[in-house]
This record gives structure tokens, sequence and C-alpha cells, in this order.
């Protein structure tokens, strides 16, 4: 009986010892196959930094006037532009800084007045520096929409001004006109992810730009105009670069 007694003794012994053993194993270890909760899913990682690097193009539709009492109608030729900026990203708020350049609007001015017409014609272009705040609203699938605002100052530069009221017609005599201005903007779009590092972003921006005259001399000649109401709607397109 006694032999029986200690035979179950070491038995149970020796089972508590590789229970013990067992359970201090690590997950994944050569004594148990690992569980599938062990492995990591792919998936894209997330921003240790929040800071970003930008770049975006855009088609520009572009309005403004009436200029003056005698302006039926102002038409402006579309154009293009492109920036440049960084940025910072904190949960669903980003923020940043971009630089736009674009490339010269045609205005022809048409008037009330009986002579030739268009009676005014130059071309204007804008470059800016804007602060843009953003709300993401989460993403799905890949997809963050957003809206946005922004403010800076807007430099503009008006170029081959025609006046045909001149008798010959006069091409900015008085050399070419500059303003610069407050502007502002409004923002909405969606980005989508396509790798870790890489967001691609498209969307539409307003933008607000203030008046540029005609030429140096506009405001003292009396047949000198000054373009106002300088407004652009636009398509985007850009990348985001995610630092890390």
């Amino acid at each position: 009986m006694s032999r029986v007694r200690t035979f179950f003794a070491g038995f149970m012994a020796a089972f508590a010892f590789v229970a013990s053993a067992y359970a201090a194993d690590p997950a994944g270890s050569w004594r148990r196959p690992p569980l599938e909760s062990d492995y990591e899913k792919p998936q894209f990682k997330e921003l240790t930094s929040g800071w970003y690097l930008r770049a975006d193009i855009g088609y520009r539709w572009n309005n403004g006037g009436p200029s003056n009492s005698n302006v039926t109608s102002e038409r402006y030729t579309n154009s293009y532009d492109a920036s440049l900026g960084f940025g910072l990203k904190y949960q669903w708020f980003r923020a940043d800084v971009i630089y736009d350049r674009s490339v010269p609007a045609r205005v022809s001015t048409f008037t009330s007045v009986a002579t030739d017409q268009p009676q005014f014609t130059a071309k204007i272009r804008s470059e800016m520096v804007l602060v843009n705040g953003y709300v993401d609203f989460g993403t799905w699938g890949g997809f963050t929409p957003y809206v946005g605002g922004g403010a800076g100052i807007a430099r503009l530069k008006s170029v081959n001004y025609v006046d045909t009221t001149d008798s010959p017609s006069v091409t900015g005599v008085m050399g070419p006109g500059k303003s610069q201005n407050f502007a502002w903007a409004a923002m909405a779009g969606v980005a989508y992810q396509i790798s870790p590092s890489w967001m691609i972003d498209v969307g539409f921006r307003h933008l607000d730009l203030g008046e540029v005259p005609s030429s140096d001399g506009a405001g003292i000649r009396t047949n000198a105009i000054v373009f106002k109401g300088q407004t652009v709607n636009e398509a985007r397109i850009g990348l985001r670069y995610l630092l890390d």
C-alpha cells in the first residue's frame, strides 16, 4: 500500500512540473502551436510624428467684377495653379502652410460705353501663402473625407493691359498693376491612403483674393480700371507624404 501511495505522489509531482513548465512557455513556442491572436494582422502603420509634406495642382475657374459702374460683363479664362506645403495632423485635426502660384488668366471687360469692345483687357496672375485648418471625419476603407478653411496673403499682378478708349490703344503705359491683399479659402475633399507613407488628396477649393489695379496709374487716370472681386473656384488633386 505504501508503494502505491509513493507511486501516486510521484506521478502527481511530475504532472505538476510539466503543467507549470508549459504555462511558463511564451506563446508560439515549440510546446504548443501559436494562437491566431498571436499574429499581427498587416495594416498601415500609425504616424508617430504627425508631420507631412504636400504638393497639389489645380484647375481654376476665375471670376471677378463688376469693376466699375459702366461694366456690363467681365470674362475670365480658366487657368492652372500649383502649391507646395507642409503640415501636422493630430487625431481628427490637421493644419498646414502652403505656397501657391498660378499661371495668368486673361480678363476681358465689356462696358456700356460706345467704343471698341472689349474695352479693357489684361492678364492676371496670383501667388499666395495660406495657413489652413481641416477637420477629418474618420476613415472608411482607406477614404478620409474632410472640410477646411484658410487665411493668408495674396499678391496679384496685372500685365499686358489694353485700354481701347485711348486712341491709339495703349498697353499698360504706366507699368503693370500690383496689389497685396488679405485672402481666404474654403475647402472640402477626400483623401485615400495608397501606401503606409503616401496619400492622394482630391478636393474643391474656393478662394477670395481681393482686387488688383490694371496699371500703376489705376485710380489716377480717369479711364484706368481696378479689377475687383477676384475669386476662384478650383478642382485640385495632390499627394501627401507622411513623415514618420
